[in-house]
């Protein structure tokens, strides 16, 4: 079996926003990378990459590629993505926001 790739039309992509508040950039660059390995073992992971922003370092961007939705929603169930919310809540300005993308061209 050949894993697809970013190159892959029937890839699930995902662009989550993290916007920390003033003074938290650390612990939510600290929790969110905590989650990074954990989700490349889950099973339909194909990537999964934390980005911060340079202009604004209270703003974090994850770039995951999945499989399917079925593999995805298994990650936004799972004990780490659970958990990392419960903690992340207090620590961020405003809800993630999570945009699931199918590629066009």
């Amino acid at each position: 079996m050949t894993l697809p790739t970013d190159d892959d039309p029937k890839l699930l992509v995902v662009v989550a926003t993290i916007t920390a508040k003033p003074g938290k950039e650390q612990e939510v660059k600290d929790l969110l990378s905590s989650i990074v390995e954990p989700s490349l073992a889950e099973n339909g992971c194909v990537g999964y990459a934390l980005h911060q922003g340079v202009a604004d370092p209270a703003t974090f961007i994850t770039y995951e590629n999945w499989t399917s939705q079925e593999a995805l929603d298994a990650h936004l169930a799972g004990p780490a993505v659970q958990q990392g919310l419960g903690v992340l809540g207090p620590l961020v300005a405003v809800p993630p926001l999570i945009v699931p993308l199918n590629r066009i061209a």
